[in-house]
Parts: structure tokens; sequence; C-alpha cells
């Protein structure tokens, strides 16, 4: 392991910051912290949001060495012609072969385009969903939509569902709010893997001041700077300040900040009930929004 010493730099109207840069081989004291993306499974849908996915997925597949499925779902009753569901898998497919990337391009008919979704990823060997949805209104029931609620809370495969907004791909700065109410391990991973394929900077918002009976704390992350990135991320941590909530904290940050994208977590033991505060952060009209489900 190889890393430099952590400078504490002190930066106007903030709090504590810390920077970390150094060299290590990711992950590798915690296992906790990892989310196998050999194979990943991109629904795909006409317009920007399928694009954007689409983006991440390639990048990601580059890295890692992994393929695609790049699926459209048909329902038996939709009167949309088939060619056009197929120019979008075909326009995936080429894009790949052109970066070097196994695309495998796929039509399904189903009689529900959502459940049909679920039974493909379990149906077959996928190990993350990457989904893109427009945002929903904060007066919507709604978070996702009617296809990525439901493939949130009955896909039996880690997910990733990007609630799109007005940002472009690729960021520059990664927001990663923790605590245990509204991340996980695993989504830090997602975050930091998308940071270093972005070359972006990472701020982590230390909110674990919130978690009333911590499970893990995040301590194996907190207190060991080498298990954060490698490649050499810039990554920076900001104590919770003097606010009485995640929601003022995380809204004051998006203020004074302005990132482009932020990554949270839940797990299938959660039952997928979102608190306020999740839907809060998910449904922030401008930022781009990750929901990392393991």
């Amino acid at each position: 392991m190889i890393f430099e010493e952590p400078q504490v730099v002190t930066l106007k109207n903030s709090n504590f910051y810390i920077l970390f840069k150094h060299k290590y081989n990711m992950f590798e004291s915690s296992r906790s912290y990892y989310l196998k993306i050999d194979h990943l499974i991109i629904p795909m849908f006409k317009g920007t949001n399928s694009s954007k996915v689409l983006k991440m997925s390639y990048d990601m597949a580059k890295a890692n060495n992994s393929e695609i499925t790049a699926i459209t779902i048909r329902e038996k009753n939709d009167p949309i012609d088939i060619s056009g569901r197929l120019g979008v898998v075909t326009t995936a497919y080429n894009e790949g072969k052109k970066a070097g990337i196994k695309v495998i391009p796929k039509i399904q008919t189903f009689d529900n385009a959502r459940e049909g979704l679920v039974m493909e990823t379990s149906g077959h060997y996928y190990d993350l969903l990457i989904l893109s949805t427009r945002k929903r209104s904060m007066l919507s029931s709604s978070i996702f939509g009617n296809i990525g609620d439901y493939v949130l809370k009955n896909s039996s495969i880690p997910v990733a569902i990007l609630s799109s907004g007005e940002r472009g791909y690729p960021y520059s700065n990664i927001m990663l709010p923790l605590s245990e109410s509204i991340n996980t391990r695993a989504a830090v991973f997602f975050a930091l893997q998308l940071a270093k394929l972005n070359r972006s900077n990472v701020t982590i918002l230390d909110l674990r001041k919130y978690d009333k009976n911590p499970v893990h704390g995040f301590k194996a992350l907190m207190e060991n700077p080498g298990i954060l990135s490698e490649s050499k991320i810039e990554i920076r941590i900001v104590r919770s300040g003097g606010f009485t909530g995640i929601k003022e904290e995380v809204g004051n940050y998006i203020k004074s900040d302005n990132p482009d994208c932020i990554v949270v977590g839940t797990s299938r033991s959660h039952n997928i009930r979102m608190t306020s505060d999740i839907k809060f952060i998910i449904k922030e009209p401008e930022i781009d929004t990750i929901l990392v489900k393991k």
C-alpha cells in the first residue's frame, strides 16, 4: 500500500476538510465495499436518459472488461413499430463495437414491461442493472416512475437507478452523503468507481451523527484512508455542520458546492421503504442522483 500523507485544509465558510491523494489496490481490505460489475444489463428507451446510462456503462465495461446487454422490452399489445426498438439496441451495439466493448443487443416481448424486465434479470446471469428515469415532482408518490419503482422493489440482482436531472455526463463533482439511513457500502463502491472513470472529485459528507443505532458506521472506510480510492482520486471529507437533520445538511451542501451527481444507497434487507430524506435527495430537480440497491 502506497499513499501520501493526508493534507488537512480549512476552507472559508466550511467545516473540516481532509484531502487524500494516494495509490491503493481498491478495497483489498474490505469485501463489503464491493459490487460485481462483470455483466451489466441496460434497459434502452428513446431519449437522452438512456443515452446517459449507456455512456456510463461503456465506461464501466471498458475499465473492467465487462459485458453489456442492451435490452428493450416490448409489450404484446404495444402498437409501436418493432423497427424503432431495434434501432435503439442496434445503435448501442455499434457504438460498443467501435469502442471495443462487447454489447449484446436484445429485444424481448412480455405482457408487461416492468414485470418482463424483472423476469429477464432473474432468468439470466447479470451482475447489475442500470436504469435511467426522469425526475419526479416532490409532490408525486412515485420516486422513479412506474417501471423504476417496480424494478427497485422486485429485482433479485443489484440495481443502480439514475434519476436524471439537468447535468451532463461525465461528472466532475460527485457527492457521497454518508449515513446508514441513506447509504450503503456497495453504493460507496459504485460512487468511487464512477469518480475514477470520470476523473472527478468526490466529496464525502459525513452525516453519521444522525444514525441512532449504527450497525457498521462505515468505520472501515473512515478509519482507513487507503480504502477510499486508487488512481489518485481527489476526495474530501466534510464533517456535518450545525444543522438539525440530513435534508438540511444535504440542501446546504448542494447550494454551496453545486455537485453534478449524488449517490445514495439501500439494501434488500431494508424492504425498500424510502425515508423523506432519501426522497428529498433523489427528487432534487437539477442534480443527477443515483440510488444503488444491492
